[in-house]
């Protein structure tokens, strides 16, 4: 037998298998992972309220303790 009778050599008759062309995604700009400006300022804002409290709570204890 020869090869080509097996491999089917120079038949025109094999299907080819076209490959799916390759579709290039446009990459998203990466998001910020910080938090925000508003978030930022209430936290400052509430760290100086809670502050505020404790410094006016201790003057109070302190006032009390020595009158």
């Amino acid at each position: 037998m020869e090869l080509d009778a097996l491999f089917g050599g120079g038949d025109s008759s094999v299907d080819t298998v076209d490959e799916p062309e390759i579709v290039e995604v446009a990459e998203e700009p990466a998001q910020e992972a910080g938090i925000g400006w508003k978030a930022l300022a209430l936290f400052i804002c509430g760290g100086l309220v809670i502050t505020a409290l404790v410094v006016a709570f201790m003057v109070w204890v302190i006032e009390g303790l020595v009158l």
